[in-house]
């Protein structure tokens, strides 16, 4: 069973109940109120609701059971206390002057300033609606559904490491469903009786449509040749031997601006975002002159 206390007091990933708060004495602490003190150490319900706002597993747990809100900010508070009580203990005992931890918080730090000065580079992405239908136009065929074949089928099943003789043995079965068929015995009739696929086989072997793409390839190639209203011969695939029969040939399809407009705006915010990244690393490496010193003790600039 899931326990979100445990998470909540066990597992949270982010550093933002570390950091926020923590080392606080006193600069947030007027603007909605102290929630909890130690020391000179204080957290207010604004460091609060920013924890609240910002780390994705509370969001997560929030957006599924809203009702656990305010004993989550209870066990938020709760955290921070453990935090901030173990990080004046460990001052007392002057952990902070000890040269491993000073070089793991020097390293923190890097980490951290180098997170927010890409999230302020990057927050200046906010594309208008032009510039996402211009971007949507240009790329037509990310919001462009493949060719698909709405199919039925047969499938006998052969285990993954079955051995030669398990698989001409199933191999020899499909073959006599086949000229079934060829006899004139209805498809649907004799998916119901013999396919080991028990997702389909009480529909009469209809898998509804399958894309391009959505299938390994040796397969796909086979089934797509087909014509529509066709059925195959045997085609073998990693689940065993198939018999298809291709329904209809849907033709591609591509999504209005409207449909796709939400994953527009995340493909145009990531390309715009590798683009900013990429300018600026390569702005910094020029100013900076980095040097990385492999083997031997050379130092080579980096281009």
């Amino acid at each position: 069973m899931f326990n979100f206390k445990k998470m909540l007091v066990l597992g949270f990933t982010s550093l933002s109940l570390v950091i926020v708060g923590s080392l606080n004495k006193g600069s947030l602490a007027s603007d909605e109120g102290i929630l909890a003190k130690v020391g000179n150490h204080t957290l207010s319900a604004n460091d609060v609701r920013v924890v609240m706002e910002t780390d994705p597993q509370i969001k997560e747990l929030i957006r599924q059971k809203p009702e656990l809100k305010g004993q989550i900010e209870r066990l938020v508070v709760d955290r921070w206390l453990n935090i901030t009580l173990l990080y004046i203990y460990a001052k007392e005992k002057g952990l902070d002057k000890d040269s491993l931890i000073q070089k793991k918080l020097s390293e923190m730090e890097k980490y951290l300033l180098a997170e927010e000065v890409l999230q302020r580079e990057l927050s200046t992405v906010k594309p208008t609606e032009e510039e996402l239908k211009k971007f949507y136009e240009k790329n037509k065929e990310l919001y462009t559904e493949p060719e698909g074949l709405k199919l039925k089928h047969i499938l006998v099943y052969v285990p993954e490491k079955a051995d030669k003789q398990t698989k001409e043995k199933a191999l020899a079965r499909a073959k006599k469903i086949r000229e079934e068929l060829k006899r004139g015995v209805k498809f649907e009739e004799l998916a119901k009786k013999y396919s080991d696929d028990t997702a389909s086989r009480e529909k009469g072997g209809d898998i509804g449509v399958l894309r391009k793409g959505m299938t390994v390839p040796e397969f796909e190639k086979k089934i797509f040749s087909l014509k529509e209203g066709s059925i195959s011969d045997p085609i073998e695939s990693p689940y065993g031997y198939h018999i298809v029969k291709v329904e209809k040939r849907i033709p591609p399809k591509l999504k209005s601006f409207e449909e796709v407009k939400e994953q527009v705006q995340d493909d145009y915010i990531k390309e715009k975002e590798r683009e900013i990244i990429s300018k600026l690393i390569e702005e910094l490496r020029s100013k900076y002159q980095p040097k990385v010193f492999l083997e031997g003790g050379r130092g080579a600039e980096f281009k």
